[in-house]
């Protein structure tokens, strides 16, 4: 079997700046209810989509992997979990990226959060970040980003190893619950494990710093 990775691009719809949130493939909430999002939240114009189509000889993934949020250039890009930086570097497709690890899952496999198209990064390889730490900011850079803003994803697996297809929906993730997006609050007590996440954007009227 012969595993093609074909790039999907990010698209933009007209849709409010704030408390709107793109359907996903599939409800991750167990009540069955659409994701909650705020209508202080950066609003999301394209959910977690992946496709994997099987032939006889050919295993093909295409789709969207993560989240869009929408946003200005130069809007904070924070992270939305602590960990060390696993990678800091711009790539013809995504532009600016950031990838935080944040320690391994119950099988040992490695966590990772992954921040696309960024203006600027303000992070390296190896710095360690904490919760909410800027890394960088909002952007449209590489051939796939079309509009300002950010993609985020988060990866459970060695990306490395084609056989392994380990992008998983961040909506699952979320620190109240999941399917119920969490804001950053600096004035809050966050849990270090097991991994959850918050926004990677400030939502407003929020204190984030």
């Amino acid at each position: 079997m012969v595993l093609v990775l074909i790039l999907g691009g990010c698209v933009s719809f007209f849709i409010k700046d704030y408390g709107f949130v793109a359907r996903d493939d599939k409800k991750v909430r167990k009540d069955g209810k659409a994701v909650f999002i705020s209508e202080n939240t950066p609003s999301i114009s394209q959910g977690f989509r992946p496709e994997l189509s099987d032939g006889p000889f050919i295993k093909t993934v295409t789709g969207h992997h993560g989240i869009d949020i929408l946003g200005k250039k130069g809007t904070p890009v924070i992270s939305c979990a602590a960990g060390i930086v696993y990678d800091a570097f711009y790539d013809i497709f995504y532009g600016h990226r950031v990838v935080i690890e944040h320690g391994q899952d119950e099988q040992d496999l490695p966590i990772r959060s992954k921040y696309f198209h960024l203006q600027k990064r303000l992070v390296k390889k190896g710095d360690n970040i904490d919760r909410g730490q800027q890394i960088g900011t909002l952007g449209r850079t590489g051939l796939l980003a079309g509009f300002p803003h950010l993609h985020f994803e988060i990866r459970i697996g060695d990306s490395l190893n084609l056989s392994i297809i380990d992008s998983v929906n961040p909506h699952r993730f979320w620190v109240d619950g999941i399917g119920i997006i969490t804001c950053y609050d600096i004035n809050k007590q966050w849990p270090d494990t097991p991994f959850q996440t918050t926004y990677p954007v400030p939502c407003r009227e929020v204190d984030w710093q």
